[in-house]
């Protein structure tokens, strides 16, 4: 007897890269190996709270004088995965070049909704922007970065928080409506056509004029380059560049932020020091539409 496999959802196809790169546990497991060794060697201040929940902790890197700002860093892992101990080897680019690295953490799916944790992830800007004083940072100099759904949450940020000048943001996602089409995702998520709307920054409107900078690897899922098609329209007069990555994936991607002469990194400091003049950079900055 001649047996067929279920034929795989479409919206699996379009926007599990888990799927598209089988072997993501090795790329994991360096980003651990990689962090460990930052906490071990860099100034640092590790689980400081930004709320009560027992995941509203922060690691916060330090540069080795007085920060230029403070760039908060949010992980991805589609709401249910991963740990800010993944990600502390987000930090050495940014802290080399002046400023300080608050890499946050949060609540997961299933436990939680997307909900809470967009709520706890502005508690975590709140929290930063009014203690940057702890660690010597100036006010008015905070700025987000995220991977995937990290992304998400740095894009919602600008759409629900005016304490963050500028984001970030990698390989993100912006329309969740798509989501509902991916079975792996609406499991862990329980999205609804009732509440992907207001999770989704596409749909709305930042607060400010805060410029986003996005990133996207070419051989990323193609809903994730669809997603880019939608902020890049939907946000255009915020959308301060683009910084596209030949022979990146949804994980190798991270190599362009991590690395110091990154492209992702590079962008990312030009956003960054151009706060650093007189002029208002959310109305007077744009790198090149696109940096390749």
């Amino acid at each position: 007897m001649t047996t067929h496999a279920t034929p795989l959802p479409e919206g699996e196809r379009l926007y599990n890269a888990r799927l598209a790169v089988p072997h993501y546990p090795r790329i994991f497991e360096g980003w651990a190996r990689a962090s460990a060794a930052v906490r071990n060697s860099a100034p640092c201040r590790l689980d400081m709270g930004y709320g009560p929940h027992p995941m509203e902790r922060l690691d916060l890197f330090l540069p080795a004088g007085r920060p230029r700002g403070t760039l908060m860093y949010i992980h991805g892992g589609y709401w249910r995965s991963l740990d800010k101990s993944d990600a502390s080897h987000v930090a050495p680019a940014f802290t080399a070049a002046g400023y300080a690295v608050a890499v946050v953490n949060y609540a997961l799916c299933p436990g939680v909704n997307v909900e809470t944790i967009v709520a706890q992830v502005r508690r975590a800007a709140r929290w930063l922007a009014a203690h940057h004083a702890e660690w010597e940072a100036p006010a008015g100099r905070l700025f987000a970065c995220g991977h995937s759904a990290g992304g998400h949450l740095a894009a919602m940020l600008l759409v629900t928080e005016r304490c963050v000048a500028a984001a970030v943001c990698v390989s993100a996602l912006y329309d969740l409506r798509p989501l509902l089409q991916v079975p792996s995702v609406v499991e862990a998520t329980r999205f609804t056509s009732l509440s992907v709307p207001a999770l989704s920054p596409a749909l709305r409107q930042p607060l400010t004029a805060a410029p986003l900078l996005t990133a996207l690897g070419n051989d990323e899922n193609p809903g994730f380059h669809a997603q880019f098609d939608v902020i890049r329209d939907s946000w255009r007069h915020v959308h301060a560049g683009h910084v596209a990555c030949p022979g990146l994936d949804h994980f190798t991607i991270l190599e362009a932020l991590t690395q110091p002469d990154g492209a992702i990194a590079l962008a990312a400091l030009r956003l960054m020091q151009s706060f650093d003049t007189p002029t208002s950079a959310s109305t007077s900055t744009r790198i090149p539409p696109t940096v390749s």
